[in-house]
């Protein structure tokens, strides 16, 4: 008798038992009533080597010859299942047995009365089947692997470094992994490598961060996925693994020459304003004669201060705003690049450093700006005073 065909009749005599039991590979249980088609199978299972035991209710054994003549009576049975191709009296065996591949297209499992033939949903199968499919899709990227028995381990490399991953799981910590066909074909059959590479890199970053679990691996999967996503866009977007370095290094050195441009305008600004304002200081009449030219000299201190404060400051801390938010997208867009942490760290320095010191310097220009402004004001009321007490004395 086929494999099959024993696996059909166990499962259909176990599925009618009652009071059934099993325990160490073997199958205790009750037929509250046999009927013809009971008498088949179990007529079929005595032909292989089982040790089946059958039993009237007094405990009497029946030869397999006589059972036809308890038909419509009860009877209890015990057969050896470790022996049957494809039977597993637990999912914790089953996955323990099957943990890398399937072994066997048909399969029953007795503890959950699960048969991978039928058209029947079990959502710790489905969990199951998706970790095949992940490790199945790890095994074809992989650069090499290690298989033992049930226990694999892969190996994948990037540019000066490798890094091993142990397939290891179990009942009690089976995920199921957000994984589709359409995606494993997408990196498998691409016309060029970059998808591939693109995705083992952003496993060994994910594998170094997290550690080389593969249970890690399966619960960051859809985290894993994002970062490709992000990766492959910037792919898309003109960007190679050598370009991006390139790129970064470029746009670093654009961010950096634009706070040294915004510095140099606030250090020129320390400079210019209060040189502005000491020009205006030593055009005022001390003598109180000429009080239209004192009055108009305090308007144009007054227009100047407006500008200083609503356009110049305004646009350098516009400026600066700018540039940090351009730190903060380019630090996102790059934050999964091991390879640029360098950049990563220059670019913090940048935003805790540069431009805190710029942001002081525009302190000092704006409080000096208001002091001599305020020096201008006050020495325009003390002419303006001092002359109306010289002219009404007079």
């Amino acid at each position: 008798m086929s494999d099959n065909s024993i696996l059909d009749n166990i499962v259909y005599i176990e599925r009618r038992l009652i009071n059934k039991s099993s325990k160490s590979f073997i199958l205790n249980g009750e037929l509250a009533r046999l009927k013809k088609n009971d008498l088949k199978k179990v007529e079929s299972l005595a032909k292989e080597d089982l040790d089946l035991i059958i039993q009237n209710n007094k405990e009497d054994i029946i030869e397999i010859e006589d059972i036809s003549s308890h038909l419509n009576r009860k009877i209890k049975l015990s057969v050896r299942t470790g022996n049957i191709q494809n039977y597993y009296e637990k999912l914790e065996t089953f996955i323990e047995g099957n943990k890398i591949k399937f072994k066997n297209n048909d399969f029953y499992i007795s503890d959950i009365d699960y048969r991978e033939s039928e058209e029947k949903f079990n959502m710790q199968i489905q969990d199951y089947k998706s970790n095949i499919l992940l490790i199945s899709f790890l095994r074809k990227i992989a650069d090499n692997e290690k298989p033992s028995g049930n226990r694999l381990n892969l190996f994948f490399y990037k540019t000066n470094v490798g890094i091993d991953l142990n397939i290891e799981y179990s009942l009690s910590n089976l995920h199921l992994v957000n994984i589709h066909e359409n995606f494993i074909k997408s990196i498998q059959e691409s016309d060029t490598d970059e998808k591939k590479q693109l995705f083992v890199n952003e496993l060994i970053n994910f594998l170094e961060k997290n550690g080389k679990s593969y249970i890690k691996l399966v619960e960051g999967w859809n985290y894993l996925i994002d970062s490709y996503n992000k990766s492959y866009s910037l792919f898309l977007s003109g960007f190679s693994f050598e370009k991006i370095k390139t790129s970064s290094n470029e746009y670093f050195q654009k961010l950096t020459d634009r706070i040294y441009e915004s510095i140099s305008k606030a250090s020129n600004y320390i400079f210019g304003i209060p040189i502005g304002y000491i020009l205006l200081i030593n055009n005022l009449d001390f003598t109180g004669e000429l009080i239209f030219k004192n009055f108009s000299i305090l308007i144009l201190g007054i227009i100047f201060f407006i500008l200083i404060a609503q356009i110049l400051f305004k646009n350098i801390k516009e400026s600066i705003l700018a540039i940090e938010r351009d730190i903060d997208d380019f630090k996102l867009k790059i934050e999964n690049y091991t390879e640029l942490d360098d950049i990563k760290k220059k670019l913090d320095r940048l935003k805790n450093q540069d431009i805190v010191k710029q942001k002081r310097k525009i302190k000092i220009v704006k409080v000096l700006s208001i002091c001599i402004f305020t020096i201008i004001v006050f020495m325009y009321i003390f002419i303006f005073i001092d002359t109306s007490i010289f002219l009404i004395h007079f």
